[in-house]
């Protein structure tokens, strides 16, 4: 363990020296993550704050005082479509949806005839989706309040209109709908713990090979299982770093969401950060072994990133695929990495119970492939055609 040590704080050092490195990796931990968290809840809080206004934008309000009556008691507000409404609302300039009112809406509404009114919108639009659904709401609503008017007036029980009773029953938690919000936590996190062994990993391994220091490095009276094993602990301590950094980017992003319903929803606190490091923690062993392991077979600096960029791959789209399967959070998902984590993580900010076994498992899983890996790495270290490169 004594050279394991030496061959770390030599490693941490050399890693250290490599600012410019650092700071990209470091800010895009800090600062990507958080600043997207803020993005999105400025958004949505945006398009809250849309639809709460209720506004109806309408051509020929006039034509229909009953109509603009009907919107003002259920607390919207209504106002006049501006002139080229139709190319406002297809470039997003006008994001609520425009009623077009017929000149006779009245005469056919006391007639009893049927009456027809385009609703213009954008459903491609993801600012405008609120606003116009809650359009649509009202004026189904005004028609729904008309159909009973008429039914009343011909003496026809409002039952007839309404043989089955409906009574819907949300089974989502709160947290469960914050969750949805919440979802880049665990992403970025995961990716962070990946993006913050990568340069390190490929340095250690590829890079010194291709200094020129690693063949020295090796006949020195030492074990190749102490190097390896001091050059990933140096590794795994910047994965974790990083993956530390981004949490705590979030819980400070936290902070600054002044919404008060996103606020309410949105619960990262420190029970969740800890079951986040947790679960993060021996994925960033394992994601810096298995990064060293790659990036010993590289002949140069470049090949090693091609192959540390297929796991980063891996890694964005393992916790995807739970997403196309017809059962969420299938115990097999608990022993798949990547799969597994996000699984779990998503779990605590949803505010499901979390068992000791769903801790555990992907724990000692990862755990078994950080020692798989660094004991082949020790053996191709072994080998003359890797360390003078193939």
């Amino acid at each position: 363990m004594t050279t394991a040590w030496v061959v770390f704080r030599k490693e941490l050092k050399d890693a250290l020296r490599d600012r410019r490195t650092w700071m990209i990796v470091l800010v895009s931990s800090i600062l990507a993550g958080p600043i997207a968290l803020l993005l999105l809840s400025t958004f949505i809080a945006s398009v809250e704050e849309n639809v709460a206004r209720r506004e109806v934008y309408m051509v020929g309000a006039g034509a229909a005082p009953t109509l603009v009556n009907f919107i003002q008691r259920a607390g919207g507000t209504v106002k006049e479509a501006p002139a080229g409404f139709r190319e406002q609302v297809a470039s997003g300039e006008l994001q609520n949806a425009v009623v077009i009112v017929p000149a006779d809406f009245e005469a056919r509404l006391a007639r009893g005839e049927s009456i027809r009114l385009d609703v213009v919108f954008d459903d491609t639009s993801t600012r405008s989706q609120g606003p116009s659904r809650a359009t649509l709401t009202l004026l189904r609503a005004f028609s729904r309040e008309l159909g009973s008017q008429r039914l009343m007036a011909r003496g026809v029980s409002l039952q007839v209109l309404a043989p089955v009773e409906v009574e819907e029953i949300n089974l989502a938690a709160s947290k469960s709908r914050g969750a949805q919000l919440l979802f880049l936590v665990p992403w970025l996190a995961l990716l962070g713990a990946v993006v913050g062994a990568i340069s390190v990993a490929i340095d250690v391994t590829a890079g010194e090979r291709e200094r020129g220091s690693l063949e020295p490095l090796l006949m020195n009276p030492v074990s190749t299982p102490a190097i390896v094993l001091g050059k990933w602990a140096v590794v795994a301590s910047c994965s974790a770093a990083v993956v530390v950094l981004t949490l705590l980017g979030f819980r400070t992003a936290m902070m600054f969401i002044r919404n008060e319903s996103l606020s309410a929803l949105m619960q990262f606190g420190a029970a969740e950060s800890g079951l986040f490091l947790a679960m993060l923690l021996p994925f960033a062993a394992m994601v810096a072994a298995v990064n060293m392991f790659a990036a010993t077979y590289g002949r140069s600096h470049k090949e090693a990133q091609t192959y540390a960029s297929y796991l980063t791959m891996l890694v964005n789209f393992a916790p995807v695929i739970p997403l196309f399967l017809s059962v969420r959070d299938a115990t097999w998902q608990l022993f798949v990495p990547a799969m597994a984590q996000q699984g779990v993580m998503m779990r605590a900010l949803r505010g499901e119970a979390i068992g000791a076994v769903d801790i555990l498992l992907p724990g000692v899983i990862a755990l078994a492939i950080t020692a798989l890996a660094l004991g082949a790495q020790a053996r191709l270290l072994q080998h003359e055609r890797i360390v003078f490169s193939r």
